[in-house]
């Protein structure tokens, strides 16, 4: 109930916050669009760690330890691939990724699984593959499946 009542109370501010959407996703298919949706939501560069281009939302960086943020977004610069990471203490964030998975699950198609991510095929998508979900450790992660076989 308490969680309803902040969501009713905060969803006027919502319009104004950054968010991720599904249409965002949908578009990348290369590091310029991935490198677009960060920049156009506030997610900050991090920088580049075992071949992952890092942005993080809310990032704070740490000398003496690793950096953090409310939400990051990385992409794979071998694979091509992206990972959206969601920390759910946050009840904004939590709500953006439970918008993001209805529409994955409403607008795509079950593809199977993959480890332990739930994939689906998305006639939208401007990549090649599939797109994946899965929570933990107190966090939603998507994730894009490259599908590298040839045409």
């Amino acid at each position: 109930m308490k969680k309803l009542l902040f969501v009713l109370l905060f969803t006027p501010l919502m319009s104004f916050s950054q968010e991720i959407t599904f249409n965002d996703l949908m578009s990348i298919n290369s590091i310029d669009t991935f490198k677009r949706v960060v920049i156009e939501n506030s997610y900050e560069f991090d920088g580049l760690t075992g071949g992952y281009l890092s942005y993080g939302y809310n990032l704070t960086v740490r000398t003496d330890k690793e950096s953090t943020a409310s939400k990051w977004g990385m992409f794979n610069i071998d694979s091509y691939g992206f990972v959206f990471q969601f920390i759910k203490r946050h009840p904004l964030v939590e709500l953006e990724f439970d918008q993001i998975v209805s529409e994955i699950k409403s607008k795509c198609e079950y593809y199977k699984i993959n480890g332990e991510y739930v994939t689906y095929n998305c006639p939208d998508s401007s990549f090649k593959g599939q797109i994946g979900f899965k929570t933990s450790e107190g966090s939603g992660l998507i994730m894009s499946f490259r599908n590298f076989e040839k045409d």
